[in-house]
């Protein structure tokens, strides 16, 4: 009678073993080694252009991060796409970006940023690391951070020191 139990219990623990280790959550920058080695990789002369999730949570952490590289000598884009430090990489994308972003806050500090700010969710936010207002005198590299909900709740960030650029709210019919 305590055989059944006992070979239920021996086959639980080896699906258990035998399942893949879920993503751990990280930040923006915790993969960039192995985003700018996919990239060099494909490009040596290639430069990240853009950092983005929609899934980040309240601690600035997410499942998975899209890193735009640009490669000024072969006129051509990448998307290499981080989950914890495994990376893999789509070459010869539509280019949208082709400034390098240079350094730049983590996104656990852009979002303790925000929450002085009044940003109060704890998942599902959406980030992203880019160049504004290029075609004017003072571009800027920011983090812009965006909630949805009945309204959408939006902050840009520096990049460099964290501070407040803009902070905004549509209400949605």
């Amino acid at each position: 009678m305590q055989l059944f139990p006992r070979r239920w219990a021996c086959a639980t623990m080896l699906a258990l073993i035998a399942m893949p280790p879920a993503q751990a959550a990280s930040t923006a920058r915790a993969a960039l080694k192995e985003v700018n080695a996919a990239a060099q990789k494909w490009q040596p002369d290639a430069v990240l252009t853009h950092v983005s999730t929609l899934g980040a949570k309240a601690d600035g952490k997410a499942n998975s991060w899209l890193y735009s590289v640009y490669s000024a000598k072969a006129r051509k884009s990448a998307i290499v796409t981080a989950r914890d430090t495994k990376v893999e990489i789509e070459p010869d994308v539509r280019t949208t970006s082709v400034d390098p972003i240079g350094e730049f806050i983590d996104s656990d500090k852009a979002l303790e940023a925000a929450r002085k700010h009044g940003l109060k969710a704890n998942d599902s936010i959406a980030m992203g690391l880019t160049l504004m207002g290029k075609a004017t005198s003072q571009p800027r590299m920011l983090w812009s951070i965006s909630v949805m909900g009945d309204t959408i709740l939006s902050w840009s960030i520096d990049s460099k020191d964290g501070s407040l650029l803009h902070k905004g709210e549509v209400k949605l019919k």
